[in-house]
């Protein structure tokens, strides 16, 4: 849907205003302001018609170059026109930004995070934009990858489909052993990837694709899809077993009547699995998205073996089950199993009673052990790249985001092992990414295994790297891209495990939050943990004196405006160049904004002349909310905890 652009810089047309000389024409900021605005700008006229053709009037008055800016005509003293190059300088600066990007410690760099429409098929997707970038690739700049999930798909879906060979070749010579009758296990080995087919076909009917969970449905279908048709070959050997010299129309009639037999039972004990998957459809959001692909496919199998058992496979027995059908005693496989099997049975039977106590005895004996299984949304899966989410302290700015996040790519890139590390800090230029520059985001891709010192693994990798990377004034916070993503839109919180407190008072929840931080810290299963630092935000607040106001002749929108065009450099207007729009800002000299004396002697224009800002004002210092957070309409803090990776959340949270 969008590539957003993160790091690098935005051209920024600069106007800086010398206070001084504003005092010594009697301007105000905003007839600078205003002069600049009414300058640049196209208007319209309609139309005229010459001729019999229309002609577009366009009356152009947009500013061309840097020159044009500073001759801008403010006003006219004494018939002589004041220019703005005679209060102020015009530089081409960068705009004020909240987000930087850097690669293996060496330095800013420009990234930019391709964001895939929802419902597209990223892996498709990612191919496509792979393709579009080796076209973009030139002598004076390098694109590199920093994170493709392409190859961590490629090798699940290998992975499966390898799991599905296997299984498959498994369950034929399985079939093989215990049919003792080559043709009867052909029956198995046709219909099996048929019945894949079939449901590949349904999933492509769907719009389904293939993934995971789409794969994996496949996966655990197969045994009860050979169930079925093992079910009808062995009821008909039954029949078959012993009549060998029974013409052909009989033997066609035979396994008819075994089919009929069989038939039904097995079409509906299929179709009832597909019914107790009609719950996972129900499911919303996060968790349907996730799980619904595996019960569609699950379904599509079982409807395909449910058709395929009471169709195909009938017409197969007709043509492949001939010749001798040996007695399943004569197997030797099964004469073992039976020989195993019926003196259970028998005793079971006698003991009949105890066995259903002792039944029930276990029931009620795993109970505990069910109460402290280990539970959680989704296991944890090796995505084989890491992505470091460390802790800092809100209301940092980006030169000190920049230095924290160059000096840990830095320890991350001494890894042997690691191919790539981009950091973030900030957000992206998109809506949405609301990150803070406090928020530091770095994705750590490796080398190929072959190339590893020996022995290494990825949780031995983990452990040092964390151990390695002690920097001052940051919580290590580990997780992986796709896993950390999946917390966040599921919780808002961005490690495995979290706390939320809710109230209205702020400084109460940061005292709260601390107290269980703390506590935690000691807590063995701990691997990482932190609280969010409400008020770790620093305010000059400029609190404006009304009665002052009335003296002077002003209102507030006049001291606003000093505030928001002088000290914080809002942009006012526009400069195109071409199709690109680059904003045109006003402030104040660097000296006269820098601090809370240069604040306090800014000057304001009044009808009694110009006065500092400290006439109308008074300006503190405190601390506050850096970040607001609220959900169900109340203040929420949140506590971001890692469990060491042999603990699972569940385990953690029970303990």
């Amino acid at each position: 849907s969008e590539v957003a652009s993160i790091g690098g810089y935005v051209k920024n047309y600069e106007i800086t205003l010398n206070q001084d000389k504003l005092i010594q024409y009697n301007l105000g900021i905003n007839e600078v302001k205003n002069a600049l605005v009414n300058s640049n700008n196209d208007s319209g006229g309609r139309i005229i018609l010459e001729n019999g053709f229309e002609h577009m009037i366009t009356a152009r008055g947009y500013l061309q170059s840097v020159v044009d800016i500073e001759n801008i005509t403010i006003k006219t003293v004494d018939s002589i026109p004041l220019t703005l190059k005679d209060i102020a300088q015009v530089n081409i600066t960068s705009a004020n930004r909240r987000g930087m990007a850097d690669l293996n410690g060496e330095g800013e760099t420009v990234g930019g995070i391709v964001v895939v429409r929802y419902g597209e098929n990223p892996y498709k997707v990612i191919k496509a934009v792979k393709e579009k970038l080796q076209t973009l690739q030139n002598d004076e700049v390098e694109i590199v990858e920093v994170y493709d999930r392409s190859s961590l798909i490629d090798k699940a879906i290998d992975t499966l489909k390898n799991t599905l060979i296997e299984e498959s070749i498994i369950v034929m010579i399985v079939s093989g052993l215990f049919l003792f009758h080559f043709r009867s296990a052909l029956i198995i080995i046709i219909t099996l990837p048929i019945t894949v087919l079939l449901t590949f076909l349904l999933m492509k009917l769907f719009g389904l694709g293939s993934n995971i969970m789409s794969l994996g449905g496949i996966a655990i279908a197969i045994g009860a899809m050979v169930d079925a048709t093992i079910v009808m070959v062995e009821n008909a050997h039954k029949y078959l077993q012993g009549k060998e010299n029974i013409s052909n129309a009989e033997r066609i009639e035979i396994i008819i009547k075994s089919a009929k037999q069989v038939g039904r039972p097995i079409f509906f004990a299929l179709i009832l699995v597909v019914v107790s998957f009609l719950p996972i459809f129900a499911l919303t959001g996060q968790e349907g998205r996730l799980f619904s692909p595996l019960a569609f496919t699950k379904s599509f199998a079982m409807i395909a073996g449910a058709i395929l058992s009471i169709t195909l496979v009938p017409i197969l027995m007709i043509f492949f089950i001939r010749g001798k059908i040996l007695a399943e005693e004569n197997n030797i496989l099964n004469r073992f199993f039976i020989k195993l099997y019926s003196p259970l049975l028998k005793l079971s039977l006698r003991f009949r009673y105890v066995i259903v106590v002792i039944f029930f005895a276990t029931i009620i004996a795993a109970y505990p052990v069910y109460k402290k299984q280990n539970w959680e949304f989704m296991p944890m899966m090796n995505e084989q790249t890491f992505m470091y989410m460390p802790v800092t302290p809100y209301g940092i700015g980006v030169d000190l985001a920049k230095e924290l996040t160059q000096k840990t790519n830095q320890v991350l890139k001494s890894f042997p092992e690691v191919d790539t590390v981009f950091g973030k800090a900030g957000r992206a230029d998109t809506a949405t990414d609301p990150a803070p520059l406090a928020m530091i985001e770095t994705i750590v891709q490796f080398k190929p295994e072959n190339q590893w010192r020996e022995g290494m693994t990825y949780e031995k990798l983990l452990k040092e790297m964390d151990k390695k990377l002690q920097v001052a004034g940051l919580i290590n916070s580990w997780t992986y891209p796709i896993r950390g993503r999946i917390d966040m839109l599921l919780t808002g919180i961005r490690t495995p495990l979290g706390i939320k407190l809710y109230g209205n008072d702020h400084a109460k929840l940061e005292e709260t939050a601390l107290k269980i931080e703390q506590k935690l810290k000691n807590f063995d299963m701990t691997l990482s943990v932190s609280s969010d630092k409400v008020n770790s935000g620093y305010y000059l607040n400029i609190d404006i004196n009304d009665e002052a106001l009335k003296r002077y002749g002003i209102t507030k929108n006049e001291v606003l405006s000093t505030i928001s065009l002088g000290v914080a450099g809002s942009e006012v207007s526009t400069f195109l160049e071409g199709l690109e729009r680059y904003p045109i800002s006003l402030r104040y000299e660097t000296t006269q904004r820098e601090d809370i004396n240069a604040l306090n002697n800014l000057h304001i224009k009044t009808q009694l002349g110009f006065k500092p800002l400290k006439e109308f004002a008074t300006l503190t210092y405190e601390t506050g909310p850096s970040v607001i957070k609220s959900e169900k309409a109340l203040n929420v803090n949140f506590i971001y905890i890692t469990p060491k990776s042999d603990i699972s959340a569940k385990q953690y949270k029970d303990e």
